[in-house]
């Protein structure tokens, strides 16, 4: 499958990448710098240096799923924050519609439900979050929305804990197992057209967990 890995330089989507073409995808790897196309053609990725702010209809051209992993980061101001977050994935969602892609993954965050419950210095990012969410629901691509709970440094454990709406709203879980969970969500039915939160756990092995949707 061609599949177009939007941020897919980021800590997490670098590890999208290398799952997807370890399972013999075709990885088309959207960066933001020249610098970065030595890095992806290694890894045995198809770049494409493209900007959110920016067209980037070319890059989804092609594509049969996209996985849409990018953020705007911290650090970066509430206007990157909404141009990246809320306008970047919406441009993408759109430029799928225009060129028929069918499969859209979008990686989210635990509470964009409620973003005014959350510390303040987050609620810029998880209220853009919420408009592509809803963009993507509005849509007829077949998505799936993934929602992780507060990113740590372990390594993956391969056990996840798998809710429509978590009860844990402190829970954690690895950069690696989210990798796990949106490269094995790709081709699963339970995840289709559906939105679920995760954080790491020993209950359940991830191919699994997903299943109980």
């Amino acid at each position: 499958m061609n599949i177009l890995v939007v941020g897919s330089h980021g800590k997490t989507g670098l590890q999208i990448v290398e799952l997807l073409i370890e399972r013999e995808h075709n990885v088309l790897a959207m960066i933001r710098d020249d610098a970065q196309i030595d890095e992806m053609e290694k890894l045995g990725a198809i770049p494409y240096v493209a900007d959110l702010e920016d067209n980037v209809e070319f890059a989804v051209e092609g594509a049969q799923a996209v996985v849409f992993v990018a953020g705007s980061g911290p650090d970066t101001g509430e206007g990157k924050t909404w141009a990246v977050d809320r306008d970047g994935a919406i441009k993408v969602i759109e430029a799928c519609e225009r060129n028929r892609v069918k499969r859209f993954i979008l990686i989210s965050s635990v509470g964009t439900d409620f973003p005014e419950d959350m510390p303040e210095e987050l609620q810029p990012y998880l209220k853009a979050k919420s408009a592509s969410e809803e963009r993507l629901r509005r849509s007829k691509l077949n998505y799936t929305i993934v929602r992780p709970g507060r990113f740590n440094s372990d390594g993956e454990s391969k056990h996840i804990i798998v809710q429509e709406r978590l009860k844990n709203k402190e829970g954690q879980i690895s950069r690696a197992d989210v990798a796990l969970a949106v490269v094995e969500a790709l081709n699963n039915v339970h995840t289709y057209r559906k939105t679920f939160e995760i954080i790491g756990g020993d209950s359940m092995e991830v191919a699994e967990a997903l299943n109980t949707l």
